[in-house]
């Protein structure tokens, strides 16, 4: 029996980097793999329903992310140290543990994250600017040498392939296998107009991401809407410490821009809108994307997020620049009639477009490596259907 060992922070559905491990976890098992986790947290449905072997690595809660980050890669490179033989494959994920691994899977690149104009350490000042400063300057550090340690580093979008690059890391180390998305949870229908309030012929936007800083730029979508009087927009988001409440107030308006927190029906809440606006000023591959298109909604992004590649021409928009929220008034007028003539082919196209992105895919790109590492036991497989040019 083929033997994988997983390393991320938290195994769960919710959490980006957490679902593309969960849908590994999930597929690997249902190949045969015997699977071992190494998380401070694991959904119990995988531990339940798969036989996983989960081993906790408590952290301290209240401590800061640096800390509790440190901490766990030392205590995973203690266990690692003593049963790390054991295991045909491990897989971490960025910097998380000392132990070299021979699978190194990227999701945010902090070298690149700390040449950004957009990055907290200069929104911020006094201590709190010193600490994100020295965050992210201490995890550009150990990221390479992560990468350095690794045989593949995956890159889970194409900006994160040229960011890797850009800091250092040899071509020919890197394939890209993309983030995925549940095609069966996100998929078109009629979505909560009618819970929430909305008629049918009501032009509604939706925006998704965290809202403690202005990393994900909704200040930009603000804009747009102030200019664009007969549309709504959605927020799905925990407002607690935002000040974007405060700011739809003071731009007046607040009654357009509906705040809904954090809501567990997300994906009813994504079939419900007419478009996704989501011009992120840094992300590199974020799940909303797809989760949208699969939805059959079509997308407003910026090539700032990597995700952006997943939009074909007749199913969203790719903007230059991030901050431009007139482009984004004309995109929106541009729907709007469309959704007057009863136009629904950009609908049918953004669902069209997202299949090539299901979680099915991604995990089986996931165990075809796993396979030619163990076959081969060479660096860098061949014939992956997602490696780079």
């Amino acid at each position: 029996m083929k033997k994988l060992c997983l390393v991320t922070h938290k195994l769960k559905k919710g959490d980006g980097q957490g679902r593309v491990n969960y849908e590994i976890v999930r597929a690997a098992c249902t190949k045969g793999y015997d699977v071992t986790i190494l998380a401070t947290e694991c959904a119990r449905d995988v531990i339940e329903d798969f036989g996983v072997h989960f081993i906790e690595i408590q952290v301290d809660p209240w401590k800061t992310n640096l800390i509790r980050n440190q901490i766990f890669a030392l205590k995973s490179y203690i266990w690692l140290k003593n049963y790390g033989s054991q295991f045909d494959i491990l897989n971490v994920n960025g910097f998380i543990t000392w132990f070299p691994a021979q699978v190194n899977s990227v999701h945010f690149v902090h070298g690149a994250w700390m040449r950004s104009p957009y990055n907290v350490d200069r929104i911020f000042s006094g201590i709190k600017s010193a600490y994100y400063k020295i965050f992210t300057i201490i995890n550009s550090v150990l990221e390479k040498r992560a990468f350095k340690q690794a045989n593949i580093v995956v890159a889970v979008s194409p900006l994160v392939v040229e960011e890797l690059i850009t800091i250092g890391v040899p071509k020919h180390k890197i394939i890209m296998i993309p983030n995925g998305v549940d095609i069966e949870e996100f998929h078109p229908g009629e979505g909560l107009r009618t819970e929430l309030g909305f008629r049918a012929d009501t032009p509604l936007a939706i925006f998704s991401g965290d809202l403690r800083s202005r990393r994900k730029n909704l200040e930009t979508v603000l804009a747009a809407l102030r200019d664009c009087a007969d549309w709504h927009l959605l927020v799905l988001s925990r407002v607690e410490g935002s000040i974007y409440p405060a700011m739809a107030q003071e731009m007046g308006i607040l009654n357009r821009v509906h705040f809904l927190g954090f809501r567990s029906d997300s994906a009813a809440l994504m079939r419900t809108a007419d478009v996704l606006i989501f011009p992120s000023r840094y992300d590199p591959c974020t799940l909303v994307v797809a989760e949208a298109l699969a939805s059959g909604v079509p997308v407003i992004t910026a090539k700032s997020v990597g995700a952006s590649f997943q939009i074909t021409q007749d199913s969203g928009w790719i903007m230059d620049d991030p901050e431009n929220h007139r482009k984004i008034t004309e995109i929106l007028q541009i729907i709007l009639s469309e959704k007057m003539s009863g136009n629904n082919i950009r609908k049918d196209q953004a669902r069209f477009a997202a299949l090539k992105y299901s979680w099915d895919i991604t995990a089986n790109n996931y165990l075809e490596l796993y396979q030619k590492i163990i076959k081969t036991n060479t660096d860098v497989p061949s014939t992956i259907s997602q490696k780079i040019n």
